[in-house]
């Protein structure tokens, strides 16, 4: 019993309508590949249609032959064309006195060319022609020998201009050279002189090459058209020169325009820049009154508005930059968008960072803060970090991200009203907190670097198991002498305590000895402190 394969009808519809273009296709005859006929670097004709049941390419191999046998004859022949009909077929033959070198037919001509057949076989009995011509007078040894002395006539000439190309050349950067040590030496190895003479030094190179290459161009073709068989090439090295020459000239005019915009468009933009940069610089030494500009906050709104003047221009003469509809400037346009994309997140974390903090005015150059465990003075504020100097002159870098997620204490923001300065003693119960208070502001009483207004203040912060936590409040002139002042405070409070006999409970007790704990006067300078005497003539 027969078995079927049943298939999809979706299947069997796709089929019965793809038929009639198989069928089509399948009955359609292939195009055969057409075949140029070039003989001693001479284009003769084209053949783009088969006859005799030889493709184009097996008539152009039998062509070719069939001339160069042709040309190796002794006598001279002349081409002409003939008419003819063969097995319906109708063509025009080209001959070599009474040799058919090979024939064109109606076939060969282009589907939309503009000449008959009878112009394109004599176009083609011309270029035979000369083909058998050029293969005669290759033969000519006086003709050889004229052109190999005019040959080696030019190559002494375009290597003595070449020499002289390169002696210049050597001039140039040795001039150049010595111009930019001389200004080095002038400026101190500061300026743009290094920068500015090697451009001109790579101008006056690329000029240098381009001529060389012009020249060489020359040379060759003039060499190649002193032989009869290569002066076909000798003329194509010159077309090509000029025909690229005139392709760059016509660039250049079609790209001025868009230039010229471009120019017009970057002054305005720098104009406009400019006076920008000016209000900005005027708000920032505050001779100028901007609404919602701080002068803290005038150096960044500053570039950020410049920066967008730029960006809109850049977006302006972006059309007008020759080459900028091309695909390799927007593949290019695109890859740097990508790796900036790719790149710029933590970069913009930290930007916005940094504007965070220039406009909720946290920091200013200058001031002295405390930022975690870091304490010191600002030195520099840029758009990704800040530096802190701290008091062992150490330069500490904190990224603008980690800054917005700390606490920032700035001791110079209210510098004028004096600036705080606190300390904490922990004293047992035995001990009065009036004498405490009296004790802890007499010390600071004795700092001159402490303000005597507003009076020091001492608050009782907690009462713990051992002890009595105190806190001395006082207020010192500069912030950035916070550090020393609190190391003189400290010592005041000691020799305070010490002259009236009152036990400081830090570091914790946990027997209680028999007798205080303390430093008696006259062991305060033991050595090798400096005597009473010398500490009092130094105060």
């Amino acid at each position: 019993m027969r078995s079927f394969v049943r298939l999809p009808h979706c299947l069997v519809t796709l089929l019965l309508l793809l038929a009639p273009a198989l069928v089509l296709a399948a009955d359609k005859p292939s195009q055969p590949e057409e075949a140029e006929l070039v003989v001693a670097n001479r284009h003769i004709a084209t053949f783009r249609t088969e006859f005799g049941g030889a493709t184009p390419r097996a008539r152009a191999e039998r062509a070719a032959r069939r001339i160069e046998l042709a040309g190796e004859l002794s006598k001279p022949l002349k081409t002409n064309t003939v008419s003819y009909s063969l097995d319906g077929k109708s063509g025009i033959a080209i001959r070599a006195g009474d040799q058919i070198l090979f024939a064109l037919l109606p076939a060969d001509l282009e589907a939309d060319a503009s000449l008959t057949l009878e112009v394109e076989a004599g176009n083609a009995a011309q270029q035979t022609q000369r083909v058998l011509d050029a293969y005669r007078e290759q033969g000519d040894l006086k003709g050889i020998a004229r052109g190999v002395l005019l040959a080696l006539l030019a190559t002494a000439i375009a290597g003595g201009l070449l020499w002289t190309l390169l002696r210049a050349g050597r001039r140039v950067t040795d001039g150049v050279q010595r111009r930019i040590e001389r200004k080095l030496a002038v400026t101190a190895g500061v300026g743009w002189a290094r920068y500015t003479y090697g451009l001109v030094l790579r101008v006056a190179q690329v000029v240098l090459i381009l001529l060389a290459l012009f020249l060489v161009d020359v040379w060759l073709t003039f060499v190649l058209k002193q032989f009869p068989i290569t002066e076909p090439l000798g003329d194509h090295l010159i077309d090509y020169l000029f025909r690229y020459a005139g392709h760059f000239g016509d660039a250049c005019l079609a790209a001025l325009p868009g230039l010229v915009a471009v120019a017009i468009i970057i002054v305005i933009a720098q104009a406009i820049a400019g006076m920008v940069r000016s209000v900005f610089d005027a708000a920032q030494s505050e001779h100028l009154t901007l609404p919602g500009v701080h002068p803290e906050t005038a150096s960044a709104t500053r570039r950020i508005v410049v920066g967008g003047v730029w960006a809109f221009a850049f977006a302006l003469a972006y059309p007008y930059i020759p080459g900028s509809s091309t695909d390799v400037f927007k593949g290019v346009s695109v890859l740097l968008g990508f790796l900036f994309t790719l790149g710029s997140a933590g970069v913009m974390s930290q930007l916005m960072g940094g504007l965070v903090l220039t406009y909720a005015r946290a920091l200013r150059l200058g001031d002295y803060v405390k930022i975690g465990e870091i304490e010191g003075v600002v030195r520099e504020l840029s758009t990704l970090s800040v530096k802190i100097v701290n008091i062992r002159n150490e330069e500490i870098t904190i990224p603008n991200a980690v800054l917005l997620g700390s606490a920032i204490y700035n001791y110079s923001r209210r510098a004028d009203q004096g600036t705080m300065l606190s300390t904490k003693v922990t004293i047992g119960y035995d001990a009065p907190w009036r004498q405490i208070h009296a004790l802890l502001i007499e010390a600071a009483r004795r700092v001159p670097e402490i303000r005597k207004s507003p009076d020091p203040t001492v608050y009782q912060r907690a009462l713990n198991d051992f002890y009595v936590e105190y806190e001395l409040f006082c207020q010192i002139h500069e912030a950035l002498q916070r550090v020393p002042v609190l190391s003189a405070l400290h010592a005041s409070i000691q020799d305070c305590f010490n002259e009236y006999g009152v036990q400081i409970m830090s570091p914790h007790f946990f027997e209680q000895p028999a007798q205080p704990v303390l430093s008696p006067k006259s062991e305060w300078h033991a050595p090798p402190a400096a005597p009473a005497e010398v500490t009092k003539a130094s105060n």
